[in-house]
């Protein structure tokens, strides 16, 4: 499973969604301005900034789509 912590106002958040639905990627997308899933975020990277996304043991800070192409390559 494939988890995109993101909020709706995070302009890279949408893009990182937009990007996986264009590779036709499953994922689920969870509110990170959530209390909850906002402490989880920062105890999973220690710090603030969105998006995140998980993808197997891999953990992918920011819109970087070269990090998210390698995860989904070695998931598959």
């Amino acid at each position: 499973m494939i988890e995109v912590y993101s909020s709706d106002n995070c302009i890279w958040c949408r893009r990182m969604r937009r990007y996986l639905d264009e590779k036709g990627v499953t994922f689920r997308t969870i509110n990170a301005c959530e209390p909850y899933n906002s402490r989880h975020v920062r105890k999973l990277t220690g710090q603030s900034s969105l998006p995140v996304t998980i993808i197997g043991d891999t953990t992918v800070i920011g819109f970087d789509t070269k990090a998210i192409d390698t995860a989904l390559q070695n998931i598959r």
